[in-house]
């Protein structure tokens, strides 16, 4: 009788991906020939794994500029162990089918790396001894390497080199589609066993920062009024394709964009300004830097500046006694003169006052008696909404 048995292989596969600089295929801006860091692992797939995701780290812009990347992946499938035998008692023919596609995908593999191996053996047994695990009527075979192919892959393109500049990670997606089928003439036994590991090399092409042109130097930033300040930096020449990034930051510590500055072409020695102004009532200190961002996705930062906008209600109100016995006082001294929205918070932040006041260019205005403990006290400007807060110990 013809018997079918269908077996699901465990893949094995063997990958070494490395990314390499060629000599004189891509150079630095200045004609220099690029260089090359190097990044290598090996990471093992556990049995019967068929999807892994990979993550390697990204090229720091802070090293240098990348140049151009090249791939050349070559993927090798091995089947560990494959043992068959005959239990029958006549000489059979065992066919064994074996389809199999690996495919890698990630940044720089569009379209996707993908490898196939389409193969039939035929292994002759003869009739059962009834002795097992060997003699004509057995069959085994050990790390059978199936499928070996090398692709190669060359990323000068800017978009693509782009998604290796950072601090975190490259990720790719390896993932592997087996099908397997074991047909006889009689009965057999059969046993299949794999394993898979990768091995990774990653090399960048890069340029050192001192062959780059200067695109920002001495930078400054200088407070133009009480509410807005211009920052202003300067550059050499040159033909790369870049522009600015203006960040501000209130910690000095976390950034965010504020505008885009394009570079300017067609002149020898060009400078940048950029007018700032803080929205209304956010007064206090700014931290500034510039962002210098290439089209391949390279960067590189200004120093740090900072200015600090004073709220100008700071100046001409201030509480009395400040700490005080439980009477708050406010002082008016060559303020602007109107009505003030006065609001006091205790320390858990719930409004224990709530008072208008009408006052003159300088004056002093009694708010409350209030227990021991710390407040905060918001005074508003109604005609302009411009307010400052201060905070008073009771004691």
């Amino acid at each position: 009788m013809k018997k079918l048995y269908k077996t699901v292989f465990i893949p094995a596969l063997f990958i070494v991906l490395t990314l390499y600089s060629q000599s004189g295929y891509s150079q630095c801006p200045n004609g220099q020939p690029a260089g090359g860091t190097a990044f290598d692992t090996t990471i093992r797939f556990s049995s019967g794994v068929t999807h892994k995701q990979i993550k390697f780290p990204k090229f720091s812009p802070q090293s240098g500029m990348l140049s151009c990347v090249k791939l050349i992946v070559t993927m090798t499938g091995i089947i560990d162990t494959s043992a068959f035998e005959n239990l029958s008692f006549s000489p059979i023919t065992v066919k064994r089918t074996y389809n199999r596609s690996d495919t890698m995908t990630g940044p720089g593999l569009n379209p996707a790396l993908v490898n196939s191996f389409n193969g039939v053996t035929n292994i002759q047994l003869g009739s059962n001894d009834g002795v097992t695990h060997s003699g004509p009527d057995f069959y085994t075979n050990s790390k059978d390497t199936v499928m070996r192919t090398q692709m190669v892959r060359t990323l000068t393109d800017s978009t693509s080199i782009s998604e290796f500049y950072g601090s975190d990670s490259v990720v790719y997606n390896y993932d592997i589609n087996v099908t397997s089928t074991v047909t006889a003439g009689g009965d057999i036994d059969n046993y299949m066993r794999t394993s898979a590991f990768v091995n990774f090399r990653f090399e960048y092409c890069t340029c050192p920062i001192s062959s780059l042109p200067v695109g920002l130097k001495n930078f400054n930033v200088e407070k133009t009024s009480a509410t807005a300040s211009r920052l202003r930096w300067e550059a050499e020449a040159g033909k790369d394709s870049y522009y600015y990034e203006i960040e501000e930051s209130r910690d000095g510590s976390h950034f965010s964009k504020t505008a885009v500055v394009n570079k300017v072409v067609n002149t020898n020695n060009p400078f940048y300004q950029y007018g700032f102004a803080i929205k209304a009532n956010e007064y206090g200190r700014y931290y500034f830097r510039v962002k210098q961002r290439w089209l391949d996705g390279y960067y590189k930062y200004s120093e740090i500046k900072q200015v600090d906008f004073a709220n100008p209600l700071f100046s001409t109100i201030s509480l009395y006694p400040n700490p005080s016995s439980g009477a708050i006082g406010i002082k008016f001294v060559s303020a602007k003169a109107g009505r003030f929205l006065i609001q006091v918070s205790n320390a858990s932040g719930r409004v224990v006052v709530t008072k208008e006041l009408l006052v003159v260019e300088t004056d002093y205005k009694t708010m409350a008696t209030l227990g021991a403990g710390m407040y905060y006290i918001k005074i508003t400007d109604v005609a302009t909404q411009a307010f400052c807060i201060n905070q008073i110990m009771v004691k």
